[in-house]
């Protein structure tokens, strides 16, 4: 049996003992936030961020306002939103943002959505992939956008996944298979000179990059280099460098961000890193999320 399956059964009792006790621990006193900034003028920013069941807390909406206010982070690409109305009003509270949720990537509750600033970034289509495939619990949220600054414009497809979680044998097939076929997907629009090569493929993947090669659910990407670059491959070498929180036992690098070469071979000096919140704002992990977010800073501009 994959020794991943002991991991994630360990982590999803500890998860789902928190979830239980949720309600005992929902009182705190408000504490004031103030993170260090991301975002600058000459990039664009791409998050990812599991928001863990969004709104997880009472506080939850407001500490998402001031958080992504003081981030300045320019696109957000988010997983586990269960709360339209929730998600709206955080959308509505940001002024410079504007936000949509995928609410037909799956038929419950843990749903992808966007933030993006709107003075920066125009949304241009919008599709899901995969609808209703086993190997999809959540059908990929595909947008295409345009970011226009300094008489600069980057039109990009910005693919949101959220993969199957847990390390079962089961679990580890289908996400294996979702990016099998994803990869299909993303081979046959690379190969057609009339779309657009600019791919950024972000969300929490469910698994690790540096598995060993007979679990390694990656591979199809992993051994292409020349079309696929993970962005959190530099990450591999960190040892706080995990994106995961739930468990001090079990902390990992599940969420990655994916780019094509075009905009690789483009702009090779990506900076990506994870963002450790937890450690600027305590009460990170109780009212917001046992995920951090993991960007990456495009220097397009």
């Amino acid at each position: 049996m994959p020794r991943k399956f002991f991991v994630y059964l360990f982590l999803f009792s500890i998860v789902f003992a928190f979830s239980c006790n949720k309600q005992i621990s929902n009182v705190t006193e408000d504490v004031p936030i103030q993170v260090t900034p991301v975002g600058d003028e000459n990039s664009l920013e791409i998050a990812t961020w599991n928001i863990e069941q969004f709104p997880k807390h009472r506080n939850t909406v407001k500490d998402l306002r001031q958080l992504i206010t003081d981030l300045d982070i320019d696109v957000f690409a988010v997983q586990e939103i269960t709360n339209v109305d929730s998600f709206t009003a955080l959308v509505n509270s940001l002024p410079d943002y504007d936000g949509r949720v995928g609410s037909a990537a799956s038929s419950y509750n843990l749903w992808p959505g966007v933030i993006y600033k709107t003075d920066l970034v125009t949304l241009v289509s919008e599709e899901y992939l995969f609808t209703g495939e086993y190997n999809f619990p959540r059908a990929p949220y595909s947008l295409y956008l345009r970011a226009r600054k300094n008489n600069e414009v980057f039109d990009f497809h910005l693919i949101i996944l959220h993969l199957k979680a847990f390390g079962d044998e089961e679990s580890e097939n289908r996400r294996r298979g979702a990016i099998r076929t994803l990869e299909s997907y993303l081979e046959a629009q690379l190969a057609n000179p009339a779309n657009d090569p600019d791919y950024i493929v972000a969300g929490d993947w469910n698994d690790l990059l540096n598995d060993r090669l007979e679990d390694n659910v990656f591979l199809p990407f992993l051994e292409d280099t020349v079309d696929y670059m993970f962005l959190t491959e530099s990450l591999l070498d960190d040892p706080d460098g995990f994106s995961f929180i739930g468990n001090s036992n079990f902390r990992s690098l599940i969420d990655h961000i994916m780019v094509s070469g075009s905009i690789f071979s483009a702009y090779p000096s990506i900076e990506t890193r994870v963002i450790k919140l937890d450690e600027e704002f305590p009460p990170y992990l109780l009212e917001v999320s046992d995920h951090r977010p993991v960007t990456g800073k495009i220097p397009v501009f």
